[in-house]
């Protein structure tokens, strides 16, 4: 155990923890106690929940409804249990900096509950950017008697068993992009490619502004990065860009919402705009397509019926995956929800390129063409 390790310092501190005190309590107390050998412990701290060695080093169970039980305090190492219910900042503002001094270890382990801030950190992990992350996963059937997973199976409905028994995040039922999991779309490989142009994928909304950019090989679709400004304006948004890529060789293709070619704030269209930044090589249609059908042209990118995935991007691309992921219709199916500020803005950028360059084309009967002499 971690406990009877040396250290350089004499006192290392660990520590298990639950959303809540009382939590914590109830599924971490009684047995590190019993799981501690006597023979270890110099004394145990009962209103505390601490612990003590003979080691010198220290075993705390905190509940982090008041995250700041674990500040102040140098940690080296530590569990996050049922992290999906707790506050998306914990780890990043009040538990890291606490280990950081010791480099200090973490797990976080619980049943994934939607596609919450649980589901980001496991796909960090399991992306491959950082080797200091893993993923693991075990399925209830792995461990629970057959019998009791067949009941669970009768009494409940395929997601909800998919995510309690088998570690499942799960979206809404009504997502926008069904056909994406992250686990396939989702390459930390894609790189920017020195002979392939750079598809601009341009949404104009101002708060945030988000851009889209991707290479193709005529087949399938590699999104490579995204630019995400607040409070911004196209100009802000080329500059940024030519920033980051305006060395490209290959070239650079602009895509876009056609409402960009009519509107302006400053007496001149975005488009235009971007031209005088030498972004002038455009494929903007004079008018948007239907919702369903940029909609149903990015699924099919993401899986045709021939069950083929064209459409890939790198874990940089944040607002992509998360409109990816939780983008609803709105009641009844008619059109997206937009009430989140944050949101469809990527999809949206993403989707006027997809039914630009991949649209779906289907072979209807048209009665204004006589087929016959």
């Amino acid at each position: 155990m971690r406990l009877a390790e040396k250290k350089k310092w004499s006192t290392p501190r660990y520590f298990a923890a639950a959303p809540t005190r009382g939590q914590a309590k109830r599924i971490f107390w009684s047995d590190l106690k019993a799981l501690t050998p006597a023979r270890w412990v110099k004394k145990v701290y009962e209103s505390d929940l601490c612990i003590k060695t003979r080691f010198g080093s220290e075993l705390w169970v905190v509940g982090l409804d008041r995250a700041q039980r674990i500040e102040g305090i140098a940690w080296d190492g530590g569990v996050l249990d049922e992290y999906a219910d707790m506050r998306p900042t914990v780890w990043t503002e009040n538990i890291r900096p606490a280990l950081s001094d010791r480099q200090g270890w973490c797990w976080f382990i619980g049943v994934p509950e939607g596609l919450n801030h649980f589901k980001d950190l496991a796909d960090y992990a399991r992306s491959g950017v950082d080797p200091d992350w893993g993923f693991y996963r075990w399925n209830s059937g792995d461990i629970l008697p057959r019998a009791e997973i067949e009941s669970a199976k009768r009494m409940l409905d395929p997601r909800t068993f998919r995510q309690e028994y088998e570690a499942s995040f799960e979206g809404a039922t009504e997502r926008v992009y069904y056909a994406y999991r992250s686990e396939r779309h989702m390459d930390s490989n894609i790189r920017l490619e020195p002979n392939l142009p750079i598809m601009l994928c341009c949404d104009f909304n101002v708060d945030p502004c988000v851009w889209i950019l991707a290479q193709t090989d005529g087949r399938r679709v590699y999104v490579f990065d995204e630019i995400v400004l607040h409070n911004t304006n196209t100009v802000d948004m080329g500059r940024e860009f030519l920033k980051r890529y305006g060395k490209h060789g290959a070239g650079v293709v602009v895509y876009g919402d056609s409402a960009g070619s009519a509107r302006s704030t400053t007496g001149k269209t975005d488009y235009v705009l971007l031209t005088e930044l030498g972004l002038n090589k455009q494929r903007i249609k004079r008018k948007n397509p239907p919702v369903k059908d940029r909609v149903n042209a990015l699924n099919s990118m993401l899986e045709n019926t021939k069950h083929e995935f064209r459409l890939f991007h790198h874990p940089r691309c944040v607002f992509l995956k998360k409109d990816l992921e939780s983008v609803v219709w709105t009641e009844g199916g008619v059109d997206i929800d937009k009430t989140n500020l944050e949101r469809t803005h990527a999809t949206d950028a993403l989707g006027y390129f997809i039914e630009y360059d991949f649209p779906l084309r289907s072979n209807r009967f048209d009665p204004s063409r006589r087929f016959y002499k």
